[in-house]
């Protein structure tokens, strides 16, 4: 099993524990015997979800942070850094990950034009590099030629 898996298996395991755990305490057949209040069972179900409902945030802050930092890795963006973004800014870091994220593979690739070389047959007799036909000023050292 795939650690995924295990951590599925394990969160459910431990939300039945806690959903019959206050199940029992709240119906508890031993109240009529001791006299115990209602009120003390229902207390101790409200204390039970004030404890498992942070573990449970926790648990899903963590596994948002992972898919990030996958989801990073795999368009070719840091990793890492998403990580600690999203564990320090939460779901507004979540938010910012959607909005800039590239697409798979990384940052599209632009096209960098090449400047256009000029028509060949004349050169700057300053310089020596190739430059148009019609130019009075060489664009590369700005020798002015007489015509």
């Amino acid at each position: 099993m795939n650690n995924s898996k295990k951590l599925k298996i394990g969160l459910i395991f431990v939300l039945l524990s806690v959903v019959l755990t206050a199940a029992v305490i709240a119906q508890d057949p031993w109240d009529d015997y001791y006299g115990a209040d209602e009120a003390a069972g229902w207390a101790l179900f409200g204390l039970g979800l004030l404890c498992i409902i942070p573990i449970i945030w926790l648990i899903i802050a963590i596994l948002i942070a992972i898919w990030v930092y996958r989801d990073a890795e795999k368009r070719g963006s840091s990793g890492v850094l998403w990580l600690i973004i999203v564990i320090i800014a939460g779901i507004i870091g979540l938010i910012i990950w959607l909005v800039v994220r590239p697409p798979i593979g990384g940052a599209p690739v632009q096209q960098v034009q090449q400047p256009q070389q000029p028509a060949p047959g004349r050169a700057c007799p300053n310089c020596g590099r190739a430059i148009p036909m019609d130019a009075r000023v060489c664009p590369y050292c700005a020798k002015k030629f007489d015509e």
